[in-house]
């Protein structure tokens, strides 16, 4: 049987997204398993040993060219995708963009019912379908979805019991065993305030690094480790160099983001900070933690005036890390 996953952004979804593969592979270990992403997190799942093989798109590129050129060279390029004859297209992400790219590739789509997904009209294009509350934990919805598409059983308890799912080759760098600090993410709302950082750095005195992914971050990183003894920067990596760098660490803790999800990826201890996006976004371990400011949150429009991270207090960090020996 082989199959194609379509989910194509953003990091975080895609790190979660991925936790399905180890399960189908164990229940059907002869399966061919493909993923189709966005071009820019591609590296992301290179190197992982539950895909057979992983192809990209820039759709991003339409945004600044949406030339006929640029339409076709994309179209011809699922075209190529769909001769491999797939028996099954599941389209995890539930996106209208995700549901025209499936039905290009095949005809034999499953996803999220009209009721289930926060686009619900991309259903129209599947042939078969799950019906899962869109406010329930996203790692449980794919979960179900993925039971549904191939008749398998995989469990919450599986879940728990998980081992790492993404992987990396060689990296031309070391990294020495520190807990990391993860103080950028797209949205200023999701971040936490760098003046609580350093309290944290300075109550905590150990070892911590600052990872970053733009100019913006750096700067802030180059701030805290000038106030804080220690605190120093993660050198500059790109995604593959990320996963090993997280691989290393004895604690990350950060915003709702990409990097801070790839510790609970790789099973390594975390704590993870909510404040206008729902926790549902994780997945609580007895490792990954999760401290989430006391506001609601609406899981079809989020509140994009809701700074209510900032009222996280240092205090209740310290606590879940002494409670919990991380």
């Amino acid at each position: 049987m082989k199959i194609l996953i379509v989910r194509l952004t953003a990091l975080g979804d895609i790190i979660h997204s991925a936790t399905v593969l180890e399960f189908i592979k164990r229940e059907k270990p002869d399966i061919q398993i493909d993923w189709l992403i966005e071009e820019s997190f591609k590296a992301i799942l290179e190197d992982n040993i539950y895909l057979d093989n992983i192809y990209s798109v820039n759709l991003k590129s339409l945004k600044r060219d949406r030339s006929f050129q640029n339409i076709r060279n994309i179209y011809s390029k699922l075209k190529d995708i769909s001769k491999n004859r797939y028996d099954l297209v599941i389209d995890m992400q539930g996106l209208i963009k995700s549901s025209i790219v499936s039905t290009i590739i095949s005809n034999k789509i499953h996803g999220y019912s009209y009721r289930s997904g926060k686009e619900g009209v991309s259903s129209f294009l599947y042939k078969t379908k799950t019906f899962s509350n869109y406010s329930e934990n996203k790692i449980l919805r794919n979960i179900k979805l993925v039971n549904d598409a191939l008749d398998l059983k995989i469990s919450k308890q599986d879940i728990l019991n998980k081992k790492p799912h993404l992987f990396y080759s060689d990296t031309n760098f070391s990294a020495n065993q520190k807990t990391i600090f993860v103080v950028g993410s797209t949205m200023f709302q999701k971040n936490y305030p760098k003046e609580k950082f350093l309290q944290l750095a300075e109550k905590l005195k150990r070892d911590i690094t600052i990872i970053w992914g733009d100019l913006k971050e750096r700067n802030i990183a180059t701030s805290l480790s000038e106030q804080s003894k220690y605190i120093s920067l993660a050198p500059k990596m790109n995604l593959n160099q990320l996963k090993y760098y997280i691989s290393t660490a004895k604690l990350v803790i950060g915003n709702d983001t990409g990097p801070t999800h790839l510790a609970w990826a790789m099973n390594i201890p975390s704590i993870t900070l909510f404040g206008l996006t729902p926790v549902e976004q994780a997945f609580e371990t007895d490792i990954n933690l999760i401290l989430k400011s006391e506001t609601k949150v609406n899981h079809h429009k989020i509140d994009k005036n809701d700074l209510s991270i900032r009222d996280i207090k240092v205090e209740d960090i310290i606590k879940k890390i002494d409670l919990y020996h991380l």
